[in-house]
C-alpha cells in the first residue's frame, strides 16, 4: 500500500473525525481491564510508577517537569516525594503550566529537577535535539524519565515520527550525555499480540467490545508472564542522570 506522501496524515485524520478522544490522564494511572488498550497503559504505569520510585527524595522546593502533558498523570506519586509538579505543552490554553516544546521549552539552564516525558518523543520531529534540551534544563544530577512506544498505530497528534528498540531509548540518552540509571521494556511478545487483537477489534466494535478486550487483556496478560520475550515489546522506558 502506497503512502500518501505528500499528506500522510490525511486517512488518519478522515477516520478519525469527530470523534473524540476518550482518554483522561487518570487513565495513565488506573487503566480499566474492560479497555482496548489496557496492556500497554497497565504495563506502562507499572514500570513508570516503578523507576519513579527509584527517582531519588527531593530537596525542599524541588520542581519536576511533566513535558508534553496538561494534567501530569503522574502528579500525586510526584508530590509525595516532595516534588513540586508543573507542565508543558504546545499552549497553555487548556491548563499547562507552561507553553513550549520538548526542543525549546523556554525554560532556563539547570532549573528543573526532574523531567517526565512519557509518550511523547515520537511526535517529536527531532528527539535527539530534545534530548539535548533536557540536559541544558535539568541541573547537574538531575533524574530524566522517558518512555517512547517500540509497537503502535500511526498516531499524528500533531505528527507521529518515531518508534525505538532498546537500544535506540538508551542511545537517545547516552548520546545527549545522560548516565543510564535502568530501562526496562512494558509488555512482551504475547502482549503485544493481544494489544493488536484488540486493536483490530476495536476498529469493528468500539465500545461494544469491552467483554472482548477484557478477556483478551486477562488471558494475554498472564500468558505474557509465563512466556516473557521482550525482544517483541509494546513500549520502552528509560531512568537516567546527568552528570553531577
Amino acid at each position: 500500500m502506497r503512502i500518501d506522501h505528500a499528506d500522510p496524515r490525511r486517512k488518519f485524520v478522515a477516520a478519525h473525525t469527530g470523534k473524540e478522544s476518550r482518554h483522561a490522564a487518570q487513565d495513565r494511572v488506573e487503566p480499566s481491564v474492560w479497555q482496548y488498550d489496557y496492556p500497554v497503559l497497565r504495563a506502562l504505569r507499572d514500570d513508570v510508577v516503578g523507576l519513579l520510585g527509584r527517582v531519588k527524595a527531593s530537596a525542599p522546593g524541588a520542581m519536576a517537569l511533566d513535558v508534553g502533558s496538561l494534567r501530569s498523570p503522574y502528579k500525586a506519586i510526584l508530590e509525595s516525594r516532595g516534588y513540586k509538579v508543573k507542565t508543558l505543552d504546545l499552549t497553555t490554553e487548556y491548563g499547562a503550566d507552561f507553553a513550549g516544546t520538548a526542543e525549546e521549552t523556554g525554560r532556563p539552564d539547570a532549573s528543573v529537577d526532574l523531567v517526565l516525558c512519557t509518550q511523547v518523543l515520537e511526535h517529536v520531529k527531532t528527539p535527539w535535539v530534545a534530548m539535548r534540551e533536557f540536559q541544558r534544563i535539568l541541573k547537574p544530577g538531575g533524574q530524566l524519565l522517558i518512555t517512547i512506544p517500540h509497537i503502535w498505530f500511526y498516531h499524528p497528534h500533531p505528527g507521529d515520527y518515531w518508534r525505538v528498540t532498546q537500544e535506540g531509548i538508551v542511545t537517545l540518552c547516552t548520546e545527549a550525555g545522560f548516565t543510564v540509571r535502568e530501562a526496562r521494556t512494558q509488555g512482551g511478545a504475547l502482549l503485544a499480540f493481544g494489544q493488536i487483537v484488540n486493536f483490530l477489534a476495536y476498529g469493528v466494535l468500539g465500545g461494544a467490545g469491552a467483554p472482548l478486550y477484557a478477556a483478551s487483556n486477562l488471558v494475554m496478560g498472564a500468558a505474557d508472564r509465563l512466556v516473557p520475550n521482550e525482544l517483541f515489546a509494546l513500549n520502552m522506558a528509560c531512568l537516567a542522570e546527568k552528570p553531577a
